[in-house]
C-alpha cells in the first residue's frame, strides 16, 4: 500500500511492503500530499495542498500536474465518483466538493450554496451502496450525508467525532471514521445513525489517525502520527504494520485493491422476538463478504450468559412461514447448505449478551453470488416460548 507523507524532509508518496513493513520512496518530492486514490486508469491521484491541486502519479513514480488551481485552495481527499468514471475532490478551505474528469477538467459539484452551509472543512468522503455520499467535516466535528438527489443533511455530530479525517463504508452498512484528536476509530450504523467506539484510544498502536481504508488483507488500515500504519480487525484489535518515526506524520493511506470496490454485501431483514427486559436482539455484520476477507458477525442485546444457536441456510422465509420452538423462523432450513452452531453468550442480565465472531472468507472459485441467510435464537425465560430471536441477515458474497 501507499502512504502520503507531508511533513518530512522529503514529502511525497511512499510505498509500504505489508509483509516486511519496509518503506521506500515512490514519488518525491511533493509539497503537502493528502488522501489519494488509485484511478481506473492505473495511475495514482493525490491532492496536494501546497500546489494546490491534484497530482497524477504514474506507476513508475513520475508526477505531473493533473488538475491545479481553478476551484482549489486546499484540496485534501480524492475518491472516484460512484460510477467510477471520474473523481471527486474535497477542498477544506473552499468548502467545496469538485468533480474532476480524466482530462483534468473541474466542475463544482457541491458548495455551501447548494448545501445550505453544511460543508465546514470537508475532508474524508465515502459512498454507500445506494450512491449516497458521506463527508467528514473537520471544522464542525460532524459527518453529513448528501443523497442521490444532491440534498444534504446532518448525519452525525456525535461526541465520538473529533477532528474527523478519513471515512470508510463497508458492505455491512457501517461507517468508520478516523478521529485525529481522540486517537480513535468510531463506527456508525448507516440505517439508524447509532454510533460507538470501535478501536482505540491506544497511542502505542494508533496515534492521531488521519486516514483509513478497508483492505483485502483484512479489516481496516489506518495512517497517523509517528509514521505508523496500523491494522484493525473485526474485533477492534489494533496491530502495528509499520512504524518509521523519521516520516513523522502520515496523512493518507491507499490500497490498490480497496475493499470498498468489493461487491459483497450484508442486508438485515425481518424482525426478531424480544427477550428479558423487552429487548429485541440484533444480529449484525462487519466488513464485506468477499474471497479472502475478514468479516465479523455480531450478536447484540441478547440475554447475558444464555445459550444461543446460529442457524445458516441457503434461503429465507417470510414471517409466518416457519417457526423454531414457537419463535418465527426467517431462514429456510430446507434450502442447502444448512448449518447450526451452538454459541454460548457472555455477560449477565438483559441485553448484555454481546459477542462478535470473526471469520476469514475462504479463497475459492464460484463463491461470488452465493447467498446465505442467518438468524440467531437464544434461551430466554422472559421470551414467548422461552426463546428470543434476532432479525435475519442475508449475506451475498462478492468479488
Amino acid at each position: 500500500f501507499y502512504v502520503s507523507v507531508p511533513f518530512t524532509t522529503a514529502p511525497g508518496i511512499y510505498e509500504v511492503d505489508p509483509d516486511t513493513g519496509d518503506v521506500t520512496p515512490f514519488a518525491v518530492p511533493l509539497i503537502i500530499p493528502h488522501y489519494g486514490w488509485f484511478g481506473n486508469d492505473g495511475n495514482f491521484y493525490v491532492p496536494d495542498r501546497g500546489v494546490p491541486g491534484v497530482l497524477r502519479i504514474y506507476p513508475d513514480g513520475a508526477v505531473d500536474l493533473f488538475a491545479v488551481g481553478g476551484n482549489f485552495i486546499r484540496p485534501v481527499t480524492v475518491i472516484p465518483t460512484f460510477d467510477d468514471t471520474e473523481m471527486i475532490v474535497s477542498d477544506m478551505n473552499a468548502n467545496m466538493i469538485v468533480q474532476v474528469d480524466y482530462d483534468g477538467n473541474q466542475t463544482v459539484l457541491y458548495d455551501n450554496t447548494t448545501m445550505g452551509g453544511l460543508l465546514d472543512g470537508p475532508d474524508g468522503m465515502a459512498w454507500d451502496a445506494d450512491g449516497n455520499l458521506y463527508v467528514a467535516n473537520l471544522g464542525s466535528d460532524s459527518i453529513i450525508k448528501i443523497d442521490t438527489n444532491g440534498v444534504g443533511s446532518l448525519f452525525s455530530d456525535s461526541p465520538l467525532i473529533k477532528a474527523p479525517g478519513g471515512i470508510a463504508i463497508d458492505g455491512g452498512g457501517n461507517l468508520f471514521v478516523a478521529n485525529y484528536d481522540l486517537h480513535t476509530i468510531a463506527r456508525f450504523r448507516l440505517d439508524t445513525g447509532e454510533g460507538e467506539l470501535f478501536a482505540g484510544p491506544d497511542t502505542s498502536k494508533m496515534a492521531a489517525p488521519n486516514d483509513l481504508k478497508l483492505t483485502r488483507r483484512g479489516g481496516l488500515i489506518v495512517a497517523g502520527r509517528v509514521g505508523r500504519v496500523s491494522q484493525i480487525d473485526a474485533m477492534g484489535n489494533i496491530t502495528v504494520l509499520t512504524e518509521d518515526g523519521d516520516l513523522s506524520e502520515l496523512a493518507g493511506v491507499s490500497v490498490p485493491n480497496d475493499d470498498t470496490l468489493c461487491t459483497g454485501r450484508f442486508e438485515t431483514y425481518g424482525t426478531g422476538v424480544a427477550g428479558t427486559g423487552g429487548i429485541v436482539p440484533q444480529f449484525r455484520s462487519l466488513f464485506s463478504p468477499c474471497s479472502g476477507h475478514i468479516i465479523g458477525m455480531e450478536f447484540r442485546d441478547f440475554l447475558g450468559g444464555a445459550q444461543s444457536m446460529l442457524i445458516v441456510g441457503g434461503g429465507s422465509l417470510l414471517p409466518g412461514q416457519g417457526d423454531f420452538l414457537g419463535a418465527p423462523l426467517l431462514v429456510d432450513v430446507t434450502a442447502p447448505p444448512f448449518w447450526a452452531f451452538l454459541v454460548p453468550l457472555p455477560g449477565v442480565g438483559a441485553g448484555n449478551g454481546d459477542l462478535t465472531l470473526q471469520f476469514e472468507v475462504p479463497v475459492m472459485t464460484g463463491l461470488a453470488g452465493l447467498e446465505l441467510y442467518h438468524q440467531v435464537f437464544a434461551a430466554d425465560p422472559a421470551a414467548p416460548f422461552g426463546i428470543s430471536a434476532s432479525n435475519g441477515l442475508k449475506e451475498t458474497f462478492g468479488l
